[in-house]
């Protein structure tokens, strides 16, 4: 008779094999799924039909009510150019950190969009839309956004909907370079025509390419090269679209002539080659033949001979400067004051701290301004907040003009600024104040129509020592009861703490 335990493990044992077979027929589903969508995709000629044939591949896998595919415009700003809900066509995208990050090329899952502070400021219809989304990145040479995927119950996507797209998201890169190849060979095989030398000539750039292209699967390539061990150009294809340079052009020269070697980032990637490293998505400046630059994503690996001999690195080079120049805006947007362009009280902030670690290493004492426009609701009542907003800018233009270069003005918001004075004591901050109270007073601002306003500011003083050093708030507050006292004074004036 059978021991009970055994019969008991071999249950157990059944049970895991048949889990194991469950789960290798559903990745194996998967991957042909992923294998056809990968056929398909090859064949879409514009972003347009590629939208739609991921929407059709994912629909079964994927059950999302409404996919839009958000891209960035000519002027920086994200857009819905196509999706399954018209009504949201055309609509401006803003969720900056959700953005930032998908530009950084992560897959973003919000299981639940109400608890996501960024995506609550996108239009109400948007937000109805999706209680679930996720966004998936889309960056190519010609496109840079996502793929956006919802569904309007919360919590409905899954850990597994999130690893099927992510697994998914190099297709679509890889299509949409195909697209940009595809472009590229049919241009050829046009004037191939006019010439049955430049058919011959064609058709093997065609089988060129098309090797170069299967050998880069995964890197979304712009342009391919070799080095030799004294870093020259060996091989280069690709070129000329992204830098205007034929491959020729190349041959022998010193590579790293063609990048900034003061950037830091250049310095720490020649080292890296100095030292045979491999190195991935590099983004560093490259010159142009045309003089101008771009931002470039250099990946390479070093190649050594049977021996163990280094002879050079093998790489790709990604042109990213849409992207880049992207989320350097989203950087700048998220630390400047979107009217005036002067710091915003984040990067204040941020620049605080470091400020007074400095104090106290050199024993200079650091100042700070609470400057506000006098009577500046009386502008906005009698000329409109246009015109308000004329004079705010205005005014920041002064004060950023006027101080120092290691100094920082700031909008904290309204009609109030701030200005951070390192290396500066009580006397020397009031002397600052003054050039700005009277270069401010100088001034007529545009108040429409053809009509010009005088105003005037008031501002308060606050100094800190080694000995006694404020917190920020406590700093803030002491400029601000100076202030105050420059209002109750008169206004007009500048005004030192007591």
């Amino acid at each position: 008779m059978a021991d009970p335990a055994d019969l008991e493990r071999l249950r157990e044992t059944l049970v895991e094999l048949d889990r194991l077979r469950r789960h290798e027929r559903a990745l194996r589903l998967e991957t042909e799924s992923l294998l056809r969508a990968l056929r398909t995709l090859g064949s879409a000629h514009d972003a347009d039909e590629l939208f739609d044939i991921v929407v059709g591949a994912l629909r079964d896998m994927v059950p999302f009510e409404t996919a839009l595919l958000v891209t960035l415009g000519g002027r920086g700003g994200f857009r819905v150019v196509r999706g399954t809900a018209p009504r949201l066509l055309g609509m401006r995208w803003s969720p900056r950190a959700l953005l930032q990050r998908v530009l950084d090329g992560e897959t973003v899952a919000l299981f639940d969009t109400a608890q996501s502070p960024d995506w609550q400021t996108l239009p109400k219809a948007a937000r109805a839309a999706a209680r679930s989304a996720i966004m998936m990145p889309v960056r190519s040479q010609a496109i840079s956004g996502t793929i956006v995927f919802g569904h309007p119950d919360a919590a409905f996507f899954t850990p597994a909907h999130v690893h099927l797209l992510k697994r998914f998201t190099p297709l679509i890169d890889q299509a949409l370079d195909v697209m940009a190849v595809r472009e590229r060979l049919e241009a050829e095989r046009l004037a191939a025509r006019l010439a049955d030398a430049g058919r011959r000539k064609a058709e093997a750039e065609i089988r060129r390419a098309r090797d170069l292209m299967e050998s880069a699967i995964g890197f979304a390539p712009i342009y391919l090269w070799e080095i030799d061990a004294e870093l020259r150009y060996a091989f280069a294809e690709g070129t000329a679209k992204v830098l205007g340079y034929a491959p020729e052009e190349l041959l022998g020269r010193l590579s790293i002539d063609y990048f900034d070697t003061q950037d830091p980032p250049t310095r720490a990637w020649i080292a890296q080659m100095e030292r045979r490293e491999p190195f991935e998505n590099v983004v560093i400046r490259r010159r142009c033949k045309s003089g101008g630059k771009i931002w470039a994503a250099v990946s390479g690996v070093p190649m050594f001979d049977d021996r163990g001999a280094f002879r050079g690195y093998r790489g790709i080079t990604m042109d990213v400067t849409e992207s880049t120049e992207a989320k350097l805006k989203l950087e700048q947007m998220a630390l400047h004051d979107a009217l005036t362009g002067l710091a915003n009280r984040r990067k204040f902030v941020d620049r605080f701290e470091p400020a007074t670690a400095r104090m106290l290493r050199s024993g200079q004492p650091l100042s700070l301004l609470a400057v506000d426009v006098d009577h500046f609701k009386r502008i906005n009542d009698v000329y409109g907040h246009p015109a308000g907003d004329e004079v705010l800018i205005a005014v920041g233009r002064i004060l950023d003009r006027t101080v120092r270069r290691t100094d920082l003005a700031a909008r904290f918001g309204g009609e109030e600024f701030m200005v951070l004075l390192e290396n500066t004591d009580a006397a020397g901050a009031v002397e600052v104040a003054e050039k700005l109270r009277l270069a401010v007073a100088a001034e007529r601002f545009a108040a429409g129509a053809g009509e010009t306003v005088g105003v005037t500011i008031s501002i308060g003083v606050a100094t800190a020592t080694r000995d006694a050093p404020p917190s920020l708030d406590d700093l803030i507050e002491r400029a601000d009861h100076a202030l105050y006292a420059a209002k109750l004074a008169g206004r007009n004036r500048v005004q030192a703490e007591d």
